[in-house]
């Protein structure tokens, strides 16, 4: 049997924005025959061809997009969980003549819509996400607040301006406040120390990288790249428990500490910002993620019986999808000021989430999601790093 093809949310770098609710009228927008009409429909703006009898004209797209080829097909399709991801797979494998390919998906179940764009050289993707567990609109709209798009700028600009004219929305981008990108860390950091987890942090990151910014403050400095390796991410974490203040967020609270110490940099400064994230699980921005697929159970050794049925990143990944689509309907605890105040002036958008983070089931991922390449560490930079416990100790940081 083929290898299952990694869930679409994974091992790819969207660009991310929020999007009002999409009115649609009497029409339901989440069944098979209206997402036929809107892939047409989208597919000829593409091509420039004639809609109604008007000609639509993106010649300048083909000239951005030289190497591409000519456009082969668009689809619009909806999209459940990894587990319907999975279930979707077998079905087309084993009966590709099957009119059941959908049967676990219902517009009260799934996660959104997935459009692609194949072309000749190359195919693209957008998804329209919510959570599926408050699915509740307005009479005659449907709320998908989260967008993430996979394509470059003059695709993303006809794809946005399809959404805007054809759904009547309001489409902004979604900007990750820097508390948002620390949050998701300790989250991560949080699930891999836990004692249910048959990983540690060692076993994913390699190193974490932190990109600093200065808005507004300087502009002889703009930006300052701090490099930690993972065997020292552990001792963090323990002197952030061990301070008063910091149990909450232990690694954030510990670096702060030793950068202001060291450094004499302030990250609790407002014109001091985190504005960029990077490690083996996932690497996230203001504006930009990237989740890479997060390994099973199955690929970990495992010997004791009192093990979750799910891996920790696992876990981790969907407390993160859960997070980021409340920041994208304006519910989250880190909403930026200014979608705060977008969100007062915009379309009313659906009820708040009320997902649970531990709701999870046992088959989470597609098997074949492509692993974290992480390999064991040395025993000579384990020994390197295993002694450095005093409080003063340099740590093995590169700052650039």
């Amino acid at each position: 049997m083929a290898e299952i093809p990694p869930y679409p949310l994974y091992n790819r770098t969207y660009h991310l924005y929020r999007l009002s609710p999409l009115y649609h009228g009497a029409s339901p927008l989440l069944n098979e025959k209206s997402l036929r009409s809107h892939a047409r429909h989208l597919k000829d703006q593409l091509k420039g061809d004639n809609v109604r009898g008007v000609e639509v004209d993106f010649a300048g797209t083909q000239g951005a997009l030289p190497n591409l080829g000519p456009l082969e097909d668009c689809t619009w399709d909806l999209i459940g969980d990894e587990d319907a991801w999975i279930d979707r797979y077998h079905q087309l494998h084993e009966d590709p003549e099957s009119s059941q390919l959908s049967s676990r998906l219902s517009p009260d179940n799934v996660r959104g819509i997935q459009v692609t764009l194949e072309y000749e050289t190359q195919s693209y993707n957008a998804l329209l996400l919510r959570d599926p567990t408050s699915t509740t609109s307005p009479e005659g709209f449907t709320s998908l607040p989260l967008l993430m798009l996979k394509m470059p700028a003059p695709l993303r600009q006809v794809v946005l301006n399809y959404l805007r004219t054809t759904f009547d929305a309001n489409v902004s981008p979604l900007r990750l406040a820097p508390a948002f990108l620390t949050s998701t860390l300790e989250s991560y950091f949080r699930h891999w120390t836990s004692s249910q987890s048959a990983q540690s942090i060692q076993d994913v990151v390699r190193q974490l990288q932190l990109g600093l910014t200065f808005p507004q403050a300087t502009t002889l400095l703009k930006h300052i790249d701090v490099t930690i390796t993972g065997a020292d991410v552990p001792g963090f974490i323990t002197r952030g428990r061990s301070e008063r203040g910091t149990q909450d967020a232990p690694f954030t609270g510990a670096l702060r500490q030793y950068l202001k110490k060291h450094l004499a940099l302030d990250l609790a400064h407002p014109k001091v910002q985190i504005a960029k994230l990077s490690c083996g699980a996932f690497t996230l921005s203001t504006d930009r993620v990237k989740l890479n697929a997060p390994d099973l159970l199955s690929d970990i050794s495992i010997t004791d019986s009192d093990v979750p049925e799910v891996s920790a990143g696992q876990l981790a990944v969907q407390e993160f999808y859960n997070a980021l689509v409340k920041e994208a309907t304006g519910t989250g605890k880190f909403l930026h000021e200014a979608a705060a105040l977008e969100r007062e002036s915009s379309t009313p958008s659906s009820t708040h989430s009320g997902a649970n983070p531990s709701g999870t089931r046992k088959r989470s991922v597609s098997t074949t999601a492509t692993k974290n390449a992480n390999a064991k560490r040395s025993k000579s930079r384990g020994k390197e790093n295993g002694n450095r416990g005093k409080e003063d100790q340099d740590l093995n940081m590169q700052i650039t």
